[in-house]
């Protein structure tokens, strides 16, 4: 009978995990469904907004008929559609104007594979002046209401080509008439979105409940391994699987055991609490693989500093609680600690990206008349301490800026920028702090501090002064990193034109971030740097959230496109569109294109056969001193790998 018991009352538990699991995805895929939708909308509206720009101001619709464009013109405009539709991965974008009071297409292009189909055939019938009647759009009375009353409108519609999920915008052409700019995604495109969404975690539920019958199956048939499996489902409960120490609850429940054993033992006790700094920028900037990483070494430094029957225990993410017993193994408790300051140094982490472990640690002797959650609130005061230090930190880095300044503790490096088709070798100038103490520090650590304080200018004003002076012996073009918070002072254009006679030879790099929300102004301070002999050049292209009509509008020379593109583009044949896209809308602009990043030959032989013909990366040459620069120049090392690539142009 008990058998039987366990039996029916496990099944209960099934089915209502079961139940619970359905309902918790039927709610999990429609709130999934309405983030979609509502991420789609904004990429709809953002799109149709960019369709004037796009067809350009020739581009008229007064007195438009069937016959005012001939079979190039239509083709060449679908073009850009059709580009455009794949950049912003959406399905359609169009052009409508209202002729006999029928809702009529004036221009269509799109992503989808009939549309490209079409576009091969130059069937330009698909592309211009067919009506909604013509597709059986069940939308016509909505779109003239729409157009007479409304500026925006979103709406779901159908034609004889599936069902959409549309954005019309109204605007006026260069001529004076309104017409309906649009974009479209299909709703079955939609559904596929939010399928591979929550795909996974379907996978992951039935695994979950398969576990789950199997446990049930096995408890059914032997109580035995009933047992067994109940013992190993405790153990998972109380200790870390990432780390193999007690869990929270767990080491609690421990500690309060051992308290009441120490006034019957006469023993005394210590608690070490310890914290690796900086857990959230890790995770954030290196991903959680490397914070997890982390976290688990922490705990094998623990494990090989203190004893087995020394109780250690994961409180949360990063910080571990340490409950160490006399005798001590090993000497004094300040001997522990030196011994676990001696392993951390011996972790060399990632030592190929310079990243290191930091970790706060302090320590209480156990008082007896004070309990476990109050020893527990000291110590975390404590480390609230030292956390709070975090902005002396700031400080002390600042004034620590500021003495490596006057002591000519930074140094410029050198990294080339090389025409394959011309042999022009340029560069861009890197800095680097060369730290007395610490050694070389990147530019990652300390230009975020300096940003936010005026010493942003100094550094700024020493890499210049040294690229004055270096170019003399370089004899090329040198360009140089702007901080957009530099760039963006008031004072900005005043510095640079009283503090610098001369800035012949010299870029400037920008990135989007510099002129996101004063197009305006930047606009203003380029021209007129521009005219004192500086050109600038637009850094990292595609990582940032400029637009397009802003960036057509900058007076800038060179589009550099970010290195994630290069490393992206032979995984999937969108990728390899969005990077042929970028180096396209770059030759529409007339701009000149550097690719960043360029680590392998196949890579520049793809890009070339793009028209791309400047490169910048390790596949050339690292950033490096001065002094080894003027040597590979000297003995024509650069031109080693860019005489292996000509021989194939």
């Amino acid at each position: 009978m008990k058998f039987k018991k366990i039996k029916v009352n496990n099944t209960y538990i099934f089915l209502i995990l079961l139940v619970g699991v359905l309902l918790d995805l039927y709610y999990e895929s429609n709130s999934l469904y309405h983030k979609e939708l509502q991420r789609i909308d904004k990429n709809l509206y953002k799109t149709a907004k960019n369709i004037p720009f796009y067809l350009g101001d020739d581009y008229n619709f007064y007195g438009m008929n069937n016959k005012s464009y001939g079979e190039k013109e239509i083709l060449k405009t679908a073009q850009k559609l059709i580009d455009m539709a794949q950049i912003n991965e959406v399905d359609f974008l169009y052009t409508i104007i209202i002729e006999d009071e029928m809702p009529t297409y004036t221009s269509i292009g799109g992503s989808s594979k009939e549309y490209l189909e079409y576009f091969e055939k130059k069937d330009v019938s698909q592309f211009y002046w067919f009506t909604f009647e013509d597709v059986e759009d069940d939308s016509i009375e909505e779109t003239i209401n729409m157009f007479n009353n409304q500026n925006i409108v979103y709406i779901n519609s159908s034609d004889n080509l599936g069902d959409y999920r549309s954005v019309y915008l109204i605007s006026a052409a260069k001529d004076g008439r309104k017409y309906i700019a649009g974009a479209d995604m299909t709703i079955t495109n939609l559904n596929k979105a939010v399928f591979r969404k929550i795909s996974y975690q379907i996978l992951h539920t039935l695994l979950i409940l398969l576990i789950l019958f199997l446990f049930i199956l096995l408890i059914s048939k032997n109580m035995k391994e009933q047992k067994k499996l109940r013992e190993t489902f405790i153990k998972n409960i109380n200790y870390d699987g990432l780390t193999g120490v007690l869990k929270r609850e767990k080491g609690i429940e421990k500690m309060n055991e051992i308290i009441k054993q120490l006034p019957l033992e006469d023993k005394k006790m210590f608690l070490g609490l310890f914290d690796i700094m900086d857990m959230t920028y890790i995770n954030e900037e290196f991903g959680t693989k490397i914070g997890d990483d982390m976290i688990e070494k922490l705990a094998e430094i623990l494990k090989a500093t203190f004893r087995e029957t020394d109780e250690i225990i994961r409180l949360n993410g990063d910080q571990f609680l340490v409950a160490i017993k006399e005798p001590l193994s090993g000497g004094t408790m300040e001997q522990l600690e030196q011994r676990f300051d001696n392993s951390l140094k011996k972790y060399d982490f990632m030592k190929k990206s310079e990243l290191h472990m930091t970790v706060r640690k302090v320590f209480l002797k156990w008082d007896r008349e004070t309990n476990l959650n109050a020893m527990l609130r000291v110590l975390f005061e404590k480390l609230r301490f030292m956390k709070g230090s975090d902005d002396k930190e700031v400080a002390l880095m600042e004034l620590d800026l500021q003495r490596g300044l006057s002591n000519h503790e930074f140094e410029v490096y050198y990294q080339p920028k090389i025409d394959v088709l011309s042999k022009k070798i340029e560069f861009e100038a890197l800095m680097k702090w060369n730290h007395k103490e610490k050694g070389m520090i990147l530019p990652i650590k300390f230009i975020p501090i300096a940003e936010n304080s005026s010493l942003i200018i100094s550094l700024t004003e020493f890499l210049i002064r040294q690229v004055k002076k270096d170019i003399q012996l370089l004899k090329t073009k040198i360009s140089i990193n702007i901080s957009p918070n530099h760039f963006n002072k008031e004072f900005f254009l005043e510095e640079m034109l009283e503090k610098y006679d001369n800035l012949d030879g010299i870029e400037f790099e920008l990135t989007e971030d510099n002129f996101i929300d004063e197009v305006d102004n930047s606009i203003k301070k380029i021209k007129t740097l521009k005219d004192a002999g500086v050109n600038f050049l637009i850094d990292d292209f595609g990582t940032g959230y400029s637009s397009l009509s802003s960036l057509a509008k900058l007076p800038i020379t060179t589009l550099k496109v970010d290195r994630s593109f290069v490393v992206n583009m032979f995984k999937t044949h969108r990728d390899m569109n969005v990077m042929k896209t970028i180096i396209q809308l770059g030759k529409n602009l007339n701009l000149k294109i550097v690719v960043e990043g360029v680590e392998e030959e196949k890579e520049i032989n793809f890009l070339m056969g793009l028209g791309v013909h400047i490169f910048q990366g390790y596949y050339f040459g690292k950033p490096e001193k001065l002094e080894t620069v003027l040597d590979k120049l000297k003995n024509d090392t650069y031109f080693v790998k860019l005489n292996k690539l000509n021989t194939k142009i």
